[in-house]
């Protein structure tokens, strides 16, 4: 018969007293709350470091000029110079500025001691010191020469018209929701919102379906990152249809860069100025049309321009778009949805973001 009462024993003395343990044990948990309180505060510092600030290249960007000899009809020449890493550039040469146009040529160069030159063995330059110069040869030898061009949208800084809800001015989150993974991106000095990439993406408060929406946003200079990678963000609307904002640079601007619906539609023309500067979207959203049964009636339609340059026109969207080839398309929402901002592995910013409801009353 077992004794329900026995029990086996192991017999080991407790300190009653935090003074009766050895000197670096009493330590030790002082030393982790410091290692704790350190891990926090290095990641908030990472956190609400300004991706753009301090940074410069005395290449990147947009040049202009004109041939001074050897072109006649066509005497205007342009440059989009794009960092690549490694002290490696993209040089691409034509006629004309964010225009669908052929370039004259495209060219990878070497910078070296504050000086960047390139030969291609018919275009030959060299960009010093604020001076873009150069020439080429064969038959139709040239000269040319170009300054730096700075294209300023015609709406940054556009103040919200009465009636417009601010949805981002500097002044908090209050009309922002956020996915259960985070809570909430960076605020940054002067107004500006910073995507973080270990948060999720972020959504309105409020529904809308159709609506005007402006919002102003500006991409990290990532030389060393190339295509998805490379300053990826969107902005959606109706929660399915994005509106794609990426590092677009200098590239041909097809269905997944910047100024695409997503997977749907390839802007007109690629606007897309360098990153480090400030940019525009001007988007008008109307939401597709069902009958009283549910039935489809008309397709969501969408204009954006970019930088103040339609690059979509009344587009039609015969569904909503996603960032994963895999899913089935989404059908054309019925219900108001949230406008979002994707967090997708950049520190990209907005700012001055305000929205005007245009949804035909009780819509909403």
């Amino acid at each position: 018969m077992v004794n329900a009462h026995r029990t086996s024993r192991i017999h080991f003395s407790i300190p009653t007293r935090l003074t009766e343990l050895p000197y670096f044990t009493r330590l030790l948990p002082l030393l982790l709350l410091c290692g704790i309180a350190w891990v926090f505060q290095a990641r908030a510092e990472e956190a609400v470091a300004d991706s753009c600030a301090g940074i410069t290249d005395p290449f990147l960007g947009d040049w202009k000029g004109l041939w001074k000899t050897g072109e006649d009809k066509h005497p205007d020449i342009t440059a989009q110079v794009v960092p690549l890493g490694n002290n490696q550039y993209q040089i691409t040469l034509a006629e004309a500025l964010y225009q669908r146009v052929p370039p004259d040529a495209v060219i990878t160069a070497t910078s070296n001691g504050g000086v960047l030159n390139f030969d291609d063995g018919f275009y030959y330059g060299e960009i010093k010191e604020g001076r873009f110069h150069g020439g080429r040869g064969g038959d139709k030898a040239g000269i040319f020469e170009m300054e730096r061009f700075l294209l300023t949208p015609p709406s940054l800084g556009a103040p919200p018209p009465e009636g417009a809800i601010i949805l981002f001015d500097g002044s908090g989150f209050a009309e922002w929701g956020r996915f259960p993974k985070g809570s909430g991106w960076d605020s940054l000095e002067g107004g500006i919102l910073q995507a973080n990439p270990n948060l999720s993406t972020i959504e309105t408060r409020r529904k809308f379906s159709d609506c005007r929406l402006h919002l102003e946003f500006r991409i990290p200079l990532l030389p060393d990152a190339r295509g998805q990678e490379r300053g990826n963000s969107g902005v959606f609307l109706q929660h399915y249809y994005e509106v794609q904002i990426l590092d677009s640079y200098g590239l041909p601007g097809y269905w997944n860069e910047c100024g695409a619906i997503y997977r749907i539609s390839a802007p007109w023309v690629n606007m897309c100025l360098p990153p480090l500067q400030w940019q525009t979207y001007d988007i008008e959203f109307r939401a597709a049309r069902f009958d009283d049964q549910g039935n489809l009636l008309e397709n969501a339609r969408m204009t954006v321009l970019h930088n103040g340059v339609v690059v979509q026109k009344d587009r039609e969207m015969p569904r909503g778009t996603s960032g994963d080839a895999k899913k089935p398309p989404v059908s054309p929402p019925k219900d108001p949805g949230s406008i979002r901002l994707q967090s997708h592995k950049n520190r990209v910013q907005f700012r001055n973001i305000w929205v005007e409801d245009l949804a035909p009353t009780g819509q909403n």
